[in-house]
């Protein structure tokens, strides 16, 4: 009896399996791969929705700074389309931002290599090269996008920055070169270029691309740049002309006022210079340059307390600013402080200064 009901149940299933045989029998081969078509479609859609929730869940948790969840994100696209350049771009960008500039480097050669015509993934290379302090592979990246793109004119001016830090002016001023070419009015570059010809010492160069600069983009940092070279080439008058233009376009532009200040300083307008000092500090009171500045004008006015204050903030701000240090020691001195000014005058020595050692020669031994 067991046997038989075993066998039954076999029968069934054969029988079963017979019967949706027949059913199927009965749909052409049209209709068989329509079915099956509507299948893959369905689960091709499946697929696609589910790459592109996780592609977007992926893009706000880079937009929250959420990189390392971003990451991990990009990473199950990808693994659902290895063909997906924008998922390799975006998870470059991420990692980027992570600071894994070796990482982010690779993934983004990938998203090239699968786009060739996003020139942006190049680009965030370079940037990664530049950030991780590795000039030398940074200005082959930026290279390889001008070759790919000759109008990419903030690959040049990337090139020129890179050059300008290195105190490689002439270089610099070759790749700001191409950048104006590229933009006549690109005023960064512009800028940039007069500040490599300021510290070549051809003011009239810095001062026609700080005009060209000023005229495309008339920013503060502009115009203080231009003053500092009319002061550098010794007219005074443009100076303090172009400072002021720089204190119109930024009220609260510290730099400009101790500069300005200094001008005044340097034309025997001590009132005057003091005020723009003393601004800077209202700004900034931070402003360790600023500090020294008004330390020389209460030190000329025979204000020691109120110089040592400045220079004392000065030194905290700055302990290696041997010329602080210098000027703390001569203050010192006059409030007869002799110890305290030779250990300042030896530490400004020993911070390269000659005047330091002139100065601990003559009053310390």
């Amino acid at each position: 009896m067991r046997h038989y009901l075993m066998l039954l149940t076999l029968f069934f299933l054969v029988q079963t399996a017979f019967a949706q045989e027949q059913v199927d029998s009965t749909l052409t081969t049209e209709e068989i791969q329509f079915r099956d078509s509507i299948a893959a479609i369905n689960t091709s859609n499946e697929r696609m929705q589910l790459i592109q929730e996780t592609y977007n869940a992926a893009s706000s948790a880079f937009a929250e700074s959420n990189f390392s969840k971003s990451i991990s994100l990009f990473d199950e696209v990808i693994a659902l389309d290895s063909s997906n350049a924008d998922a390799f771009y975006n998870k470059g960008l991420a990692q980027k931002e992570s600071k894994q500039y070796t990482e982010a480097v690779e993934t983004l050669e990938q998203a090239f290599s699968l786009d060739a015509t996003n020139f942006d993934a190049l680009f965030q290379q370079a940037k990664c090269y530049d950030e991780n302090k590795e000039s030398d592979n940074a200005i082959v990246a930026y290279d390889r996008i001008l070759s790919a793109d000759p109008t990419w004119g903030e690959a040049a001016y990337n090139k020129g920055v890179i050059f300008y830090l290195d105190k490689d002016y002439q270089q610099a001023i070759a790749a700001y070169s191409q950048a104006i070419s590229i933009n006549p009015n690109y005023a960064y570059a512009l800028n940039d270029r007069g500040s490599c010809h300021r510290a070549l010492e051809d003011y009239d160069k810095a001062i026609s691309d700080y005009l060209k600069a000023a005229q495309s983009d008339a920013q503060a940092f502009i115009y203080n740049n231009l003053a500092s070279a009319y002061r550098k080439s010794g007219n005074t008058e443009k100076a303090i002309e172009f400072y002021a233009k720089a204190i119109s376009a930024d009220a609260n532009y510290e730099m400009a006022y101790n500069n300005r200040g200094t001008v005044y300083f340097e034309t025997e307008n001590y009132d005057l210079a003091l005020k723009d000092f003393k601004k800077a500090i209202e700004i900034n009171a931070d402003y360790a340059m600023a500090l020294c500045n008004r330390a020389a004008i209460y030190h000329m006015q025979e204000n020691y307390t109120g110089a040592l204050a400045d220079l004392e903030s000065a030194v905290k701000l700055q302990p290696n600013n041997a010329t602080a240090l210098l000027n703390r020691g001569i203050t010192r001195e006059m409030l007869r402080n002799v110890d305290g000014a030779c250990e300042d005058w030896q530490k400004a020595y020993d911070l390269g200064m000659e005047k330091g050692k002139e100065y601990y020669i003559n009053n310390c031994e």
